[in-house]
């Protein structure tokens, strides 16, 4: 009968597949630790549009998003100002009625719309909705109309009076308004909006125009407050508004 005889092991060969064990394990170990301060370390080029500044740039020297079709540097002879609130059922209505007029007048070179939001119903109410959507709507200019080009800008614009939520409520929230943000085809924004990137100056310059007075001296009594070269105006129909800024224009 043949015995089984015990396994001899060389002692130096385990030694060497112990090493190679190791060696190989803390390979794989680095690789995952340099993966992981790759991502940490790299900022994430979606978020870095807008540039990281507290103040918004592409912003006029009253804080308004200009959209015109004057050549580059020329001062239009009629300007539309439209002071509003995104929160603002009645600035919802008036985009609804006013909308396509007011868009046909940015076309004419002799015409600018100047839109010029503030947070207004978050003091009425207490909550910060108006402030967010504004800063959102800051965050999608800055990622996207740095060359002047507002159309994105005005794609997120009406996107936020379309899913306006009830007033004084909590808002569209960030995510939500990320989405629409990308729905107008605008990228970089997501750190601008969740940080509220640009809320210290939305507070100054909110509370500047509603502080402030028109040419004539009349002040600011809430949204929205519509002026033609710095008079305040009210208009019953979309003719009445073309027609007047036409002829401010000529």
């Amino acid at each position: 009968m043949t015995q089984n005889r015990p396994k001899i092991v060389d002692p130096r060969e385990a030694e060497r597949r112990r090493s190679l064990i190791y060696k190989i394990l803390a390979a794989v170990v680095l690789a995952v630790i340099a993966v992981v301060v790759v991502i940490l370390v790299i900022p994430d080029k979606e978020d870095s549009a807008t540039g990281g500044s507290a103040t918004p740039s592409v912003v006029t020297d009253n804080g308004s998003i200009r959209i015109t079709g004057a050549p580059k540097g020329a001062t239009p002879k009629a300007v539309l100002t439209i002071v509003e609130d995104f929160q603002c059922p009645a600035c919802k209505a008036y985009e609804g009625s006013m909308g396509e007029a007011i868009a046909s007048l940015a076309k004419n070179p002799n015409v600018a719309v100047d839109y010029r939001t503030i947070a207004f119903l978050d003091t009425k109410f207490g909550n910060t909705y108006s402030a967010e959507a504004m800063n959102a709507s800051l965050c999608v200019a800055e990622s996207s109309g740095k060359d002047g080009d507002f159309t994105k800008w005005k794609t997120f614009h009406d996107s936020l009076f379309a899913n306006q939520t009830e007033e004084g409520g909590p808002g569209l929230g960030s995510d939500k308004m990320i989405k629409l943000a990308k729905d107008a085809g605008v990228t970089g924004v997501t750190s601008c909006i969740n940080d509220k990137q640009f809320g210290k100056w939305i507070t100054k310059h909110s509370s500047d125009v509603m502080n402030s007075k028109d040419v004539d001296g009349n002040a600011f009594s809430g949204t929205p407050w519509v002026q033609l070269n710095g008079k305040t105006v009210q208009f019953s129909s979309p003719a009445e508004l073309i027609a007047a800024v036409t002829a401010a224009a000529k």
